[in-house]
């Protein structure tokens, strides 16, 4: 989305809010359905600030026991919109010295960026069996699971 920053530049005290919806489905399989993205740009003694939320539902499959999980992802980014910058090694600011900003590149970083790395179906899943592959939430599987790689052996000693 293309949001006009003419007007808001000229008026302190000026509030901008934007919503809209975007497709992330290419980029981020895990969310098929439109991410909402809705804020505002406020004018504060002449700084541009960009307030904005990202959201979705995720289709997500745990990470130990691969079932499949529904979750809402929500992400916050703040930024300072500037013309110019002498430090270019923040990422709280972006350089903008157009009379418009494209949200959608700024929205798809910050909510892939926000993903979690690990994805539970619940934070005490025991995941699957290493040797037979049942899932042990639903029942033990009575493998023998005391094989220890060889060159582990001398740390199982530590613990006698």
């Amino acid at each position: 989305m293309r949001v006009d920053l003419k007007h808001i530049r000229e008026n302190p005290g000026g509030v901008l809010p934007f919503e809209y919806e975007m497709d992330l489905s290419g980029i981020e399989k895990s969310a098929p359905n439109p991410v909402k993205v809705s804020g505002r740009i406020v004018n504060r003694a002449g700084v541009l600030l960009l307030d904005m939320t990202i959201g979705t539902d995720l289709s997500l499959v745990c990470d130990r026991c691969a079932m499949p999980i529904n979750r809402d992802k929500s992400v916050r980014y703040e930024a300072v919109i500037a013309e110019s910058v002498e430090d270019e090694e923040t990422d709280d600011i972006i350089v903008c010295g157009e009379d418009y900003l494209e949200l959608d590149g700024f929205a798809a970083d910050a909510f892939i960026l926000g993903l979690d790395s690990k994805n539970l179906c619940r934070e005490d899943c025991k995941g699957l069996c290493q040797i037979c592959g049942n899932d042990l939430n639903e029942s033990e599987c009575g493998c023998v699971t005391d094989d220890i790689d060889p060159r582990l052996e001398k740390l199982k000693q530590l613990l006698k």
